[in-house]
């Protein structure tokens, strides 16, 4: 439990100074000016008084137990300063102080010595190079922090890497009247991570929604499994920094380019219900959102309105955002015609009018909110100076009770008229300025009704050959090579995966032997571990129709690529189908990482792709392969035929399990795959895999 570091009994601030501007006496002012209910104690080693408080020369001085201290010391001191704070019996110590990993080896070694002193005496360890922490709960209030944000209750929690991304979180939610609960910016995780604290943040029944901004991920499994854990029960809401690949190592395969830490981000926010997200606005106004209102049972919309521009724009967006219009019932056509003025649109959106008064919009909430067909509303309005604005807000406030479907309010007005939007937010009704970011809002909470409901399955035990697939991948263990293309088939098909019939040649004696267990038509393909594109080199030949074709061919090819690292491989040649990419690449923390996109050469040009964590279950299968955005090719297009998708779903599952058995498999490219209408299986026609 964490509690000794968000709900300490005391505080000790390890560095204090009557400096206006050191950090030790920032946060023995913000410990003090938002009324943390425990003592707090200065430990400065000239002692003296600061803020009207003694300091103590040394934690050891201090007269009673403490739970938590704040050190902001040079870096070089810090181990020392611990041992003492573990005599003290100090349980949680957030380290501000730089110049430890960060700066070098230098600094990294210092922090282990920190850590390992720490351990030593049962100390756990926040930081270093860290702002600290926040509890806004009034039973605690605790600003452990040198930030500036005003602490105000609320039920959002935060927890970020970057200590400015963070505090901008916490500003903006000050900034339109709202709080947070708990907050923290963990710089270095020398020790304590960032799951474990999500994991508290979880159990904390004054937390609603939590905003999560990473850079990276040290445990990216232990992660995964407390993020899972959580948004069955409250929604997490995340952005990933750091989006660009510039920086990242060179990869050889096109699943090695494509999947990245982004990447890795995206695929575990969707197995454990994380909504994602690129945009910080959109992030915190979909926290807003949520920080009140329930998550829809549908994505069907209802719009009201008393002027036609806005309404256009609310509509496109909530279309662009995934949204559905509803459609109005008979009876619920007939109240609004009867509510309303004649002149009133009784469409979607519904527009009341400008002259709309309080009843007007009382009348269309509560009629929308009680249609079976609408899952959520989104209310617009300009403050006329002709209408009694409070009490529109009031009405619109009394249509909502009783009503677990949630609703926004778009307000346009000036500051004269803020009350309005003040009366609102008390009535715990989202504000917003824009159509646009109500109807985003929504999607947000569609998203999370989405991904908390989904099927959940556990990963089939599918019928595969792992001793087959054991004696291949021992005899390049430990080594950092690509499989020969027709041991990495043969990989394959351990796996269930279907493959063509293929032959090694290894010179021009081979062919006929090898021609005899193909037959014709084949492929000849070259097989050189630095021919990363067979076709641009020249190192496939398709549509041989016989041996002389045959011969010619590799004649020509033996005269282009040639070595004793080079071999040639005579492949039954496949009737063409749809081209897929499937593919797998180790992730470190975390296993490994399936990608699943159009294949052939699209998947340079169009980047098509998505990724999930290895293994799959059924549903996450079938997730992945509506992940991307020419499923509906898949699906069968004018005509045109679909893919097996119950076919593909079993090739993904048997790829997923081949990676996750066997971490050895660093990255593996099946590309294309041909997948054909319902009946035949989907073939791997050519494949790239590399052993780590």
């Amino acid at each position: 439990m964490l509690d000794g570091l968000f709900r300490p009994r005391a505080v000790g601030v390890i560095g204090a100074s009557a400096n206006p501007y050191s950090i030790g006496h920032i946060v023995v002012r913000n410990l003090t000016r938002y009324g943390f209910k425990g003592p707090v104690f200065p430990v400065n080693p000239k002692g003296g008084v600061i803020r009207s408080m003694q300091a103590y020369k040394s934690i050891l001085d201090v007269p009673c137990d403490v739970d938590l201290v704040n050190i902001s010391i040079r870096n070089t001191f810090v181990p020392g300063v611990l041992e003492e704070c573990g005599r003290k019996g100090v349980k949680f110590a957030i380290v501000h102080s730089a110049g430890f990993k960060e700066v070098g080896p230098e600094g990294e070694e210092l922090e282990r010595e920190m850590v390992a002193t720490a351990h030593e005496h049962g100390i756990r360890v926040f930081g270093p190079n860290s702002q600290g922490i926040q509890n806004a709960d009034p039973e605690v209030s605790v600003y452990a922090n040198f930030t500036f944000v005003p602490q105000k209750p609320g039920n959002i929690s935060i927890i970020a890497q970057g200590g400015g991304m963070g505090e901008m979180l916490k500003l903006h939610l000050h900034n339109v009247g709202l709080g947070h609960r708990m907050y923290c910016s963990y710089g270095n995780e020398c020790d304590l991570t960032m799951p474990e604290i999500l994991a508290y943040y979880g159990q904390d029944e004054g937390t609603r929604v939590i905003m999560m901004q990473t850079e990276s991920f040290k445990d990216p499994r232990a992660f995964l499994e407390a993020a899972a854990a959580i948004t069955p029960h409250k929604p997490i809401l995340a952005i990933k920094a750091g989006r660009t690949s510039e920086g990242s190592l060179a990869v050889s395969s096109h699943t090695g380019a494509l999947v990245d830490q982004v990447t890795m981000a995206e695929a575990m926010y969707r197995q454990a219900g994380v909504v994602q997200f690129t945009d910080t606005h959109e992030m915190i106004k979909a926290a807003i959102a949520m920080s009140t209102q329930d998550a829809p049972p549908g994505n069907r919309i209802g719009i009201i309105t008393n002027t036609g521009g806005p309404g256009i724009q609310a509509v496109d967006e909530s279309v662009n955002q995934g949204l559905e219009l509803a459609k109005w019932s008979d009876a619920g056509t007939a109240k609004l015609k009867e509510a309303l003025f004649a002149e009133a649109s009784l469409g979607n959106p519904v527009d009341v009018v400008a002259t709309a008064d309080h009843n007007h919009y009382h009348a269309a909430v509560s009629t929308l909110l009680a249609e079976a067909d609408t899952d959520m509303v989104m209310v617009f309005f300009v403050t006329a100076p002709f209408t009694d604005i409070d009490a529109i807000a009031m009405r619109i406030k009394e249509a909502t009770e009783g009503s677990d479907k949630p609703v926004v309010v778009v307000v346009e007005t000036f500051s004269e008229n803020y009350r309005l939007i003040e009366n609102l937010r008390a009535a715990d009704l989202p504000v917003y300025e824009f159509a646009e970011d109500g109807a985003r809002a929504l999607a947000a909470l569609n998203r999370y009704a989405l991904l908390r409901e989904r099927p959940r399955e556990d990963v089939p035990d599918l019928d595969v050959n792992r001793d087959a697939a054991e004696t291949i991948v021992a005899r390049y263990r430990g080594r950092d090579t690509y499989l020969p293309q027709a041991e990495a088939f043969d990989l394959l098909a351990a796996y269930g995966v279907s493959v063509p019939r293929m032959a090694v040649v290894a010179g021009a004696d081979d062919l006929e032997t090898a021609a005899k267990k193909v037959g014709f038509p084949c492929v000849l393909k070259v097989d050189a571990a630095e021919v990363v594109h067979k076709s641009d080199a020249g190192g496939v030949v398709l549509n041989l129709a016989d041996m002389a074709a045959l011969q010619e061919a590799f004649a020509a090819m033996h005269a282009a690529i040639a070595g004793p690292d080079v071999s040639y491989l005579l492949m039954e040649q496949k009737s063409p189908g749809q081209e897929l990419i499937l593919g797998a690449k180790a992730s470190p923390g975390l296993g490994s990482l399936v990608m699943f996109g159009l294949g052939g050469i699209f998947v340079e040009v169009l980047k098509d792709v998505g990724a999930a964590v290895a293994p799959l279950s059924r549903p996450e299968a079938r997730e992945l392969m509506r992940s991307i955005k020419g499923y509906p090719v898949l699906e069968g297009l004018r005509g045109q035929p679909g893919a097996d998708l119950d076919a593909l779903e079993d090739l993904l599952i048997r790829v997923s399990l081949l990676a996750g058995d066997f971490p050895d498999i660093a990255e593996m490219d099946l590309n294309p795959i041909f997948a054909y209408p319902a009946g035949q299986d989907p073939t791997a026609v050519d494949v790239r895999l590399r052993i780590s």
